[in-house]
C-alpha cells in the first residue's frame, strides 16, 4: 500500500451499463505504464468477478482480458482512468463493497536473481453506490 492507493477508486468509479457495470481506476504508480504491465482481480460483496467477464478500456480503445500481455504500446497515462467493464447486472443507487486489486509489473525495476519486474500491488476496499 502506498500514498498514492487512495486515488485508485474515486467516489464515481462504479457506474451500471447497459450489459453490466464498469469500475473507472487509476494508476496508483508515479510513472504511466502499458497495460501489458497490468493485473486486475475484482470482488463485489465478497464474490470474486471471473475475468473472462472483464473488458478493459484505455484511451477510446477496447480489449479482453486475455489481450493484456501483448499491450506493450497501449499506455494508460498517469493523470487518466481506464475502465474495468464487466458482463454482470449492478443496479443504480445501490451500493456495493468493491475489492480491487490492482498489480503492476515494473518493467525497468528488476529484482531477485531471475531479474523479475518488481511487482507493485495493492488492494483497494471500498463501498461504492451504483451511478
Amino acid at each position: 500500500m502506498g500514498p498514492l492507493d487512495k486515488y485508485i477508486l474515486k467516489e464515481d468509479a462504479l457506474e451500471a451499463t447497459e450489459n453490466g457495470f464498469q469500475l473507472k481506476f487509476q494508476s496508483h504508480w508515479y510513472r504511466s505504464l502499458p497495460l501489458s504491465c497490468m493485473d486486475f482481480n475484482l470482488k463485489i460483496n465478497g464474490q470474486e468477478i471471473e475475468k473472462s467477464k472483464f473488458k478493459i478500456k484505455a484511451n477510446g480503445n477496447e480489449y479482453t482480458y486475455k489481450q493484456l500481455p501483448e499491450l506493450d504500446k497501449e499506455w494508460l497515462y498517469i493523470l487518466d482512468r481506464g475502465m474495468l467493464e464487466v458482463t454482470q447486472p449492478m443496479e443504480k443507487g445501490k451500493e456495493y463493497e468493491v475489492e480491487f486489486k490492482y498489480d503492476l509489473h515494473i518493467p525497468y525495476i528488476l529484482v531477485g536473481p531471475q531479474a523479475t519486474p518488481l511487482l507493485a500491488s495493492s488492494v483497494v476496499t471500498k463501498n461504492l453506490v451504483c451511478q
